[in-house]
This record gives C-alpha cells, sequence and structure tokens, in this order.
C-alpha cells in the first residue's frame, strides 16, 4: 500500500508539483530517475535482509523510512517559495509576465492572456492590482524534492520480498500462489484507479497534499505491520500446531525438503534474461507517467487557461487522475475474473502473449490517435484491460522458480529481474525527455510513444522466451517427484531422465553406427539382421505392472535373472520388504521355485514343469491345477509371477470357467480341457494339446 501511493497516488500531480517548485522537464524528468536510481540499492540490502533477518523487520525499517521520504516531497514547496512582489497596471497598461509566473489579481480588472512561458497582463477599464511570485530563480524546493525521492527509493525495494513472501506461505499449493498472487497484484491495480481520482480532488487544495496524505498512510501501515504482521516461519509453525491439533499429517513439499544445487541468482541466466525483459517493459511504464501529463498540455485537449498557470496545473493535474480510472478499473477486472476466465481456456502463457500484444499495440497509437480526452479515456482503458491479462500470468510462473531454483535465496533471486525495472525507470525518463525535448513538436511527442510501445513488445519477446527457458529447467521438472525420489536421485547422482534417454539413444546409435568409438561391428544391410536386432532390443527390457508393489516385484525378477549380485542387494537393502530373486542358471529352475513359494499359500493343488515351449526365448510352459472355482484366487496367484513366462492355466472340475480365465493377465495363453466359448480364439482348446500334468486331484 505505501509503495503503490508513492507510485501511483502522487503521478497525476507530479509534473505540475514540479512545475510549481521551479523545475524544468529535464528536472521533473530527474525526480523518477533519482527514485528508482536508488530503488536499485534498495533491492540490494532489502532482500537480504530479509532473508536473513525476517521479512517483518524489513517491512518495518521500509514503511518508517517511507515515510519520512513523503513528508520531504510535501514540504519541498515551503523552500523554494520566492518574495511576493505588488505589480499595479493602469488604465491601457501592458505587462509582460516571466516564465513560470504566478500572479493572481488583488483588485481591479486584469487580463492575463498568453501561456506559461509567454504571457501578458493588460488592464481593462481602470486597470487593477497583480500580485505575483518573482522570478528569483529559488531551487532549494526542487533540491529537497530530490532528496525525498531519493530517500523513497532507498527505502521502496519492497515489492520482491512480499512477493517471495507470499510464494513462501502458500507453496507447495500451486493453485493458492496463484490466487495470492493474482490478489496480490490487484491490490495494487485497486489503489491505482481508487486512488488516482482522489488526488486530483485533494490537489484543489494544494498540489503538495497528496503527499501528506501518503506519509500518513505510511504511519499507520507502520504501526499495523508492527502489530499483526507475522514470519513466514511463524506462519508455517502456526499451520504445523493446528494440523497436530487436528490429527492431519504434515504436508512437505519436495522444493523445500532438498535444495537445487545451481548458480547463485546473480548468476542465473534465466533471471538476467528477466531482468532486461523488465528493463523494456519498465521505459514504457516511464513513459505513461513522464508522456501522459505532457501530452494533455496540448490546446486540442482544452485543458490550459491563458488567465492562470494555476488552474490549468489543477486541471492538468485532474485529468491525468481521470484517465487512470478506467485503466485502474479495466485492469482490476480483467487481472482477476477476465485472467481466470481466459487463462482456464486456453491457459497462462496464452493469456500473456494476448494482453502484451493488445497493451503493446495500443500504447503505439497514443501519440498518433489521440486529440481529446476521450481517446486517451478509451485507450488507456484497452491498455488495462492487455496489462491485467498479461501481469497475472508472470508472477505465480516466476516465484515458483524462485522458490524451487533458489529456495535459501528467494527474496534475492526475486529482487534481480527488478533490477531491470528500476534500471527501465531511471533510463526511461531521460530517454523520452530527450525524444520530447524541451519544445512542444507534437511529431516528436508521437515518436516518444512508439518507441515506448515497441520497448514494451520487446520486453514481452523476451519474457516469453524465458519462460520457454523456466519450463525446461531440471529444477521445475522436480515438482513431478516426491521428496523420497528427489532423495534418491541426488543420493545416486543421478541424470535428468530426459538426458539420460537422449544419452541411451546416442549410445546406441553408436553401437550401430561405423566409424564410432561405440560401434559393435553389426552388419545392418539385412533385413533379417535388422529384425533380429529389434527383436532383442525389446525383449531386453521387460515390460513393468503399473502397480507399485507388482512394480517393484517384477524389477526384482529382472535384476535376478540379468544383474549382478551387487545390484541385488542394493536393491533389497532399498526393498526389504519385496522378496529376494535367487540367481539360478536355469529359467526354468527360477520359475519352479517361485511357484513353490507362491503354491503353500494358494488354492493351488498340483503343479507340474514342462520342457521350454521355445527354449531360443527362455519361456517356460506352467501348469496349473485348481481344486475348484477361485477365479479370484487364481488371479492372486498369477499376479505373483513376472509377465516374462507364458502360463498355460488347466482348467478341470471349474464350476465358472469363463470367470477363471477372465482372471489370467493380458497376453497369458491358456490351454483348457473343458468347453469354453470360441469366440476368442486364443482360448480354444483346439488349439493346442492338452498336456499331462504331476499329482492328481483330491
Amino acid at each position: 500500500m505505501v509503495d503503490v501511493m508513492g507510485m501511483f497516488f502522487t503521478a497525476p500531480v507530479m509534473v505540475p508539483y514540479g512545475q510549481q517548485l521551479g523545475a524544468s522537464t529535464a528536472e521533473i524528468a530527474g525526480f523518477t530517475t533519482v527514485r528508482f536510481g536508488l530503488a536499485v540499492v534498495s533491492l540490494m540490502w532489502m532482500p537480504r535482509l530479509a532473508d536473513t533477518k525476517g521479512v517483518k523487520l524489513c517491512l518495518l525499517i521500509s514503511v518508517l523510512g517511507t515515510a519520512v521520504a513523503y513528508g520531504l516531497q510535501g514540504n519541498a514547496y515551503l523552500f523554494s517559495q520566492c518574495e511576493r512582489q505588488l505589480h499595479s497596471i493602469g488604465a491601457g497598461d501592458q505587462m509582460n509576465l516571466w516564465e513560470g509566473h504566478m500572479c493572481t489579481v488583488v483588485n481591479g480588472t486584469v487580463s492575463i492572456a498568453g501561456n506559461s512561458t509567454n504571457s501578458v497582463a493588460t488592464a481593462v477599464g481602470s486597470g487593477g492590482l497583480l500580485e505575483c511570485t518573482a522570478d528569483c530563480g529559488n531551487k532549494d524546493g526542487v533540491y529537497v524534492m530530490m532528496a525525498g525521492r531519493a530517500l523513497a527509493g532507498f527505502f521502496g525495494g519492497t515489492m520482491p520480498v512480499l512477493r517471495a513472501f507470499v510464494t513462501e506461505i502458500s507453496l507447495p499449493n500451486m493453485a493458492l500462489v496463484k490466487l495470492r498472487s493474482t490478489i496480490l497484484f490487484a491490490s495494487m491495480q485497486a489503489g491505482n484507479f481508487a486512488l488516482a481520482p482522489i488526488a486530483g480532488v485533494i490537489s484543489r487544495f494544494g498540489l503538495h497534499w497528496p503527499w501528506h496524505v501518503s506519509t500518513a498512510v505510511a504511519v499507520f501501515c507502520f504501526v499495523f505491520t508492527t502489530v499483526f504482521f507475522t514470519n513466514a516461519k511463524d506462519v508455517r509453525s502456526q499451520g504445523k500446531k493446528a494440523d497436530a491439533e487436528e490429527g492431519q499429517a504434515e504436508v512437505v513439499p519436495a522444493a523445500t525438503t532438498v535444495p537445487f544445487d545451481g548458480p547463485p541468482p546473480a548468476k542465473d541466466k534465466i533471471l538476467l534474461l528477466m531482468l532486461l525483459a523488465y528493463w523494456c517493459i519498465f521505459q514504457c511504464v516511464a513513459a505513461l507517467i513522464l508522456l501522459l501529463p505532457l501530452l494533455l498540455e496540448y490546446e486540442t485537449f482544452g485543458l490550459m487557461d491563458p488567465n492562470s498557470l494555476e488552474k490549468s496545473r489543477e486541471s492538468l493535474a485532474a485529468a491525468t487522475s481521470m484517465v487512470m480510472v478506467p485503466h485502474g478499473i479495466a485492469n482490476l477486472a480483467s487481472s482477476t475474473v477476465g485472467f481466470l476466465i481466459v487463462s482456464s481456456k486456453i491457459g497462462d502463457r496464452a493469456t500473456m502473449r494476448v494482453g502484451a500484444t493488445l497493451g503493446g499495440s495500443l500504447i503505439c497509437c497514443f501519440g498518433y490517435a489521440t486529440s481529446e480526452l476521450w481517446h486517451l479515456l478509451v485507450l488507456h482503458g484497452f491498455v488495462g484491460v492487455g496489462l491485467g491479462l498479461m501481469v497475472p500470468a508472470i508472477a505465480p510462473t516466476l516465484q515458483r522458480y524462485n522458490t524451487l531454483a533458489h529456495p535459501d535465496k528467494t527474496s534475492q533471486a526475486a529482487a534481480l529481474p527488478l533490477f531491470g525495472m528500476q534500471i527501465g525507470q531511471i533510463v526511461g525518463p531521460l530517454l523520452f525527455g530527450l525524444i520530447t525535448g524541451e519544445g512542444r513538436d507534437r511529431s516528436r511527442m508521437n515518436l516518444a510513444w512508439l518507441v515506448a510501445g515497441l520497448s514494451f513488445l520487446t520486453g514481452m519477446l523476451l519474457m516469453d522466451f524465458v519462460f520457454t527457458l523456466i519450463h525446461r529447467h531440471p529444477a521445475m521438472k522436480r515438482l513431478q517427484y516426491t521428496p523420497e525420489q528427489i532423495k534418491t536421485m541426488l543420493e545416486t547422482n543421478a541424470q535428468d531422465e530426459e538426458s539420460f534417454v537422449d544419452d541411451m539413444c546416442k549410445l546406441l546409435r553408436g553401437m550401430l553406427t561405423p566409424g564410432s568409438p561405440e560401434y559393435r561391428g553389426l552388419k545392418m544391410w539385412s533385413g533379417t539382421a535388422q529384425r533380429f536386432v529389434e527383436r532383442v532390443l525389446r525383449e531386453t527390457i521387460p515390460k513393468m505392472r503399473e502397480d507399485p508393489e507388482e512394480h517393484l516385484e517384477d524389477v526384482a525378477a529382472w535384476i535376478a535373472k540379468v544383474g549382478t549380485d551387487a545390484d541385488l542387494n542394493f536393491f533389497h537393502a532399498k526393498f526389504p520388504h519385496i522378496p529376494r530373486q535367487r540367481r539360478w542358471q536355469s529359467d526354468a529352475y527360477v520359475g519352479e521355485h517361485q511357484l513353490e513359494d507362491v503354491a503353500r499359500a494358494s488354492e493351488l493343488t498340483a503343479l507340474s514343469f514342462a520342457q521350454p515351449l521355445s527354449p531360443r526365448r527362455g519361456r517356460h510352459q506352467i501348469h496349473l491345477l485348481l481344486r475348484q472355482s477361485e477365479p479370484q484366487g487364481l488371479s492372486r496367484s498369477l499376479r505373483k509371477f513376472p509377465r516374462v513366462y507364458v502360463f498355460y492355466v488347466v482348467l478341470r472340475r471349474a464350476a465358472r470357467p469363463n470367470e477363471v480365465y477372465n482372471q489370467v493377465p493380458s497376453g497369458s495363453l491358456i490351454l483348457a480341457d473343458v468347453a469354453l466359448p470360441c469366440s476368442q480364439a486364443q482360448y480354444c482348446p483346439s488349439m493346442f494339446s492338452v498336456p499331462t500334468w504331476a499329482g492328481s486331484p483330491s
């Protein structure tokens, strides 16, 4: 709220208040440059303080320092006053007034014609008496204003701190992160459109009053923060205590369990590119603050009163506030309801692109397509729609990346892109002040708006590229893993899954490519050889079942077949509850012991082993005899065997054979000596000869 007051609440009166202090256009632009120049310094110390000493202490220092800064700015006019002199103008007399004059008619009838740079006071009738501020060239008020702006910038780096705080207390619930980030942004926009017209009304009582109101709000926020604000650690501890009282299990987010080991924020290429994107975008924001009041000074807008410079400044401040109202309302509506609706249809990133294209294109038209106040009202309103669709998509993704890639330095990571914001708002006023110049050339003003819009679009292209890099970053991929999986990845020095698959593809290509160091000497020009290699590769890695326990059983059987003793020992140390597989030379011997282990606790009463169905493939016949119809029991038994075997089930004296074979795993073959429907060929007994089995049914 305090930062919003300094940025948006005082923006409509910044130009006229600076003119009242006797500042030139370049000096007024310097107010913004100094403020955001010192804000760069604040981004160096405030996030570090928040990460080490807590967010609450950081906010208290910021709010207190900002209150002092607003007080200095609001009282700067007291230091710029020159001596007021009385001038008598007789009948028929004229008096040339100096640039920036502040004259009021004390008595009589005097007409002031011209503009702020070239005015003439003419007596009407018998003349009258003028009271004017002497042209003393006093710049003390300008210097005090500069000091106040610098102090506000030095204590104004709370934005990354608050964003990091909101993300930290919301994770791992990304829906909650998105909702709270949207509310945080919407509160800024609500302050924009709600406070701007208030500033215009208050300025009627004096252009310095918006700063006095901002000072009072800063003092209130200091008291509020002292009493009610709580650090993130305390918030989490309170949540854990509440969960314990309710008997709920604590949820541990994967990202905070095992930190991602990557470069520090200052060397993170993604954050540096985001810094450059923010630079381009906020150059345009600086244009909105500086160029909008200057644009409204043109005669076509009808706001300047040639008879009173003071009234002209008041009208200018009120009109600037009015133009911000539709922007703020549209921004608030589109950033909450509009963004949620559109993003649910086309996604966050596509919504961001639509909003950025709309906003940037319209900003280019501010100079060329406006000549009346209502033109600006309409254009600025639609720009608010575009920004409302764009900005909410940025913060959640960026903060999620910062939290996962830099879990111990989230505030510093959030602050780094904002250096670009501060640089843009430092360079922006200087750049656009240079383009417009001190004159009133409309073509140069139009060019300035065109440059601002193109700068905005360039920044959004960079930001879209950054989002591509974020989605590919290893830290973001960890969202799909549990804390235990991440811990295993780090302990075993595992590659990223996609990288490993790519490496294996390269290895296989090398094994089959002549001239490669991995070449195995295979001649692949024969179709028979190609099909043989394809079959061997397909059979090398067996297909695993999806159920977690069944999957581990399949892995154990695979390791027992092709792994080493060290592989087996490692696996069973990790998963001691999985039955240990014996390592034998014969697949049939392995299968026999597996079946014996299962038969002791199953409904099977007799079994035997025939010769391998296909010795070349290492598969064996397994004959199972049911005592009675037990489909569920058969299913439970068969699930305990690896799929590497082809199951032949002999159904004898089964009351419901159809139900039995429906329980057999997919891909198995069935032999039956009872009548079964032949609608499916693999179940027809005519396809096979019924084998003999050992033992006899009881």
